[in-house]
């Protein structure tokens, strides 16, 4: 082939492949592992728990971790990015990052830092998909800050892929949670109910769950301190009592915003009360 000829070829060549008609077979592949569709929750229920110290103290370091699973299997759900907001009593953000886990636990050690400006620094590798800080393999997130100081904040962690790691999946999922740092923690902690419970009260008052499921739940809240309640006097547990109508009223009432969180919790009072859940 004469040169002339050769330089012909590679023109048409490299024209068929800036048009697209014309595309490599690594590029192909790497569009099939990439372009996924989208994950669907499908019959999935999401809950997370958002797991830390019951009492933190100001400047002191303390690890935030953030478990997202199946109501249905109990089983977590795989390969997740979530995106943190933590926002001041100002509804400042403070934070605002993309975190991702290949199991679905999300696991941030903050630790307190002495820096010349108020500023949270995150320290982790990237994951290669959606540009978050990841936590598989063992590697550690680690947030060093000098801005949560005494008084309350809000996190909210917003669930934006699941099952693969290289799509968003078709509608976020957001869940809330409320700490405190130091004196003002003792007034708050006196009734703290995470707003994902209210999906549990949602099922159970509608009857997509029993009785037995929505107790064993509670007390598992409590014990793991995601609920808290003011302490009351308790009796024997009695797992044949059955709950009262009025209390799945106010679950459902409570789901929907109709009454408060301290009169939900006095239905979960009455619970331990009368021995059907037990602390």
């Amino acid at each position: 082939m004469s040169s002339l000829a050769l330089k012909k070829v590679v023109f048409f060549l490299s024209i068929l492949l800036i048009s697209g008609t014309l595309v490599p077979s690594f590029a192909q592949m790497e569009n099939k592992d990439v372009h996924v569709h989208p994950a669907t929750l499908g019959d999935r229920k999401p809950v997370m728990n958002f797991i830390l110290p019951e009492k933190i103290d100001e400047k002191q370091d303390f690890t935030l971790k953030m478990i997202l699973y199946d109501e249905t299997t109990k089983k977590n759900f795989q390969h997740v990015t979530i995106k943190l907001a933590i926002r001041n009593d100002t509804k400042t953000p403070l934070i605002n990052s993309l975190f991702y886990d290949k199991g679905g636990q999300i696991e941030i050690d903050f630790k307190y830092q002495s820096f010349d400006k108020p500023r949270i620094v995150v320290q982790a590798p990237q994951e290669t998909y959606l540009g978050g800080y990841m936590s598989e393999f063992g590697s550690k997130i680690t947030a060093r800050q000098n801005v949560l100081e005494n008084g309350s904040y809000d996190l909210e962690a917003t669930v934006i892929s699941i099952d693969s790691p290289a799509q968003f999946i078709d509608k976020e999922i957001v869940f809330n949670k409320q700490i405190h740092i130091g004196e003002q923690q003792q007034i708050h902690d006196e009734i703290d109910i995470p707003l994902w419970v209210r999906n549990n009260a949602k099922w159970w008052s509608d009857g997509e769950i029993d009785d037995k499921s929505f107790a064993s739940g509670i007390q598992f809240m409590i014990k793991e301190g995601i609920i808290k309640i003011p302490t009351t006097e308790k009796k024997e547990t009695n797992k044949d009592v059955r709950i009262p109508e009025w209390i799945k009223n106010n679950a459902k009432w409570w789901s929907n915003g109709e009454i408060d969180d301290k009169t939900f919790a006095n239905g979960i009072q009455y619970l331990v009360e009368v021995g059907i859940i037990s602390t």
